[in-house]
């Protein structure tokens, strides 16, 4: 597993390097929006500043997911400069499950944007935006396998829990230093959603496993299932400081414990770490690995340009 991590070539690497980079601000991107829908405490100030990562999130997700194109273009004639500007070959990728993809983010990513207005209609419009800016990993790659429904809704869902839960991050952190007891009440009201939200996320990505490598004792022999092994063993800790959070941190902000602010901004900035972590093992993972599924390998290897989804 280490070893086909490990030897990539350039454009390989700058292929998983661009793809994390998306996702991370793509979860931005939806997960502010999503924030701003659903967590009613935050006040007009922080909602603004929400509103501001959703558009920049959205702009970063929108360069780095184009820059996919040629990229792809490139790795397909062989990860020469040139082949990343071949009309010909460019234009195969675009009509390709990532061009797909891509049109349906970039159109959710646009109305993502619109949640830096800061109103109502803007807001819904943001929400419905991050909808599609999370159906868009749905739209390529493992997922157009059958049963292509239920994978797709299993992918949506699955990336949507995920933007919930680093979106709320930002205000999180950003009360924490400044008003311990909003930051409290903030926290209380993102924790009463995700104890329903993170094991339907947990059990969303059980069930995609299950479903695209079949035999999951069998699955773990392989570089697929050993770097999806590597994933769960960083998204365990993350659930670890989830739940301190939750049941110790939260309290202790409400009270006016000292240091509570700053021992909440500390366990943020780990989890996020972990995200990010998460996302690079993930793109590395879609990139250089697939599920062992025998009815689909050979559809693989027969379409080059096939693209990975990131789930």
């Amino acid at each position: 597993m280490l070893a086909a991590v490990l030897d990539v070539d350039g454009v390989t690497a700058v292929e998983i390097l661009l793809k994390a980079a998306a996702c991370a601000a793509c979860l931005a991107a939806a997960g502010s929006a999503i924030t701003l829908l659903t967590l009613s405490r935050l006040d007009d100030e922080a909602a603004r500043a929400v509103g501001r990562l959703a558009a920049a999130g959205a702009a970063a997700a929108a360069v780095a997911s184009v820059l996919r194109i040629p990229v792809r273009a490139s790795f397909l004639m062989g990860g020469s400069l040139s082949g990343a500007f071949e009309p010909a070959i460019v234009g195969m990728v675009v009509e390709s499950p990532l061009g797909t993809s891509l049109g349906v983010r970039l159109a959710g990513l646009a109305l993502v944007s619109l949640a830096a207005l800061n109103r109502p209609g803007a807001r819904l419009a943001g929400g419905l935006g991050a909808v599609l800016v999370c159906a868009s990993f749905a739209l390529r790659g493992h997922t157009l396998d059958e049963p292509r429904l239920v994978l797709g809704v299993l992918v949506t869902l699955h990336v949507m829990g995920l933007a919930f839960w680093t979106g709320a991050f930002a205000p999180l952190h950003r009360l924490a230093g400044s008003d311990a007891k909003a930051a409290g009440a903030l926290a209380a009201e993102f924790g009463a959603w995700a104890v329903r939200i993170v094991p339907a996320l947990a059990a969303a990505g059980a069930v995609l496993f299950v479903t695209l490598a079949g035999n999951p004792a069998a699955a773990l022999g392989t570089p697929y299932g050993r770097l999806l092994a590597v994933k769960l063993l960083l998204f365990a800790p993350l659930l670890g400081l989830a739940a301190f959070n939750r049941y110790r941190l939260t309290p202790a902000l409400r009270t006016g414990a000292p240091r509570a602010g700053a021992h909440l901004r500390r366990s943020i900035r780990f989890e996020a770490l972990a995200v990010l972590a998460i996302l690079v093992t993930t793109a590395a993972l879609t990139t250089v690995a697939s599920p062992e599924r025998p009815e689909s390998r050979a559809d693989r290897q027969r379409s080059a340009i096939a693209p990975e989804s990131p789930a």
